[in-house]
């Protein structure tokens, strides 16, 4: 393996390690559903987190957000 594919294998490692990390974390977040009482902060930053997902998905797709 060139040094380039040891260190994109170790990004990608990393890469995925995040994403189960973030679906831990999202759904750590106060369910629709569920007995917090959802308010307009909740809103807001789950707008920000989906906004975010859009731009990564744009860029790893090569498409726009």
């Amino acid at each position: 393996m060139t040094k380039a594919e040891t260190a994109y294998a170790e990004q990608h490692a990393a890469a995925a390690a995040l994403l189960q990390q973030l679906s831990n974390a999202l759904f750590d977040m106060p369910a629709p559903e569920g007995d917090a009482r959802i308010n307009w902060a909740h809103v807001g930053s789950m707008a920000e987190i989906r906004s975010q997902l859009e731009q990564t998905l744009a860029f790893m797709t090569n498409t726009q957000a």
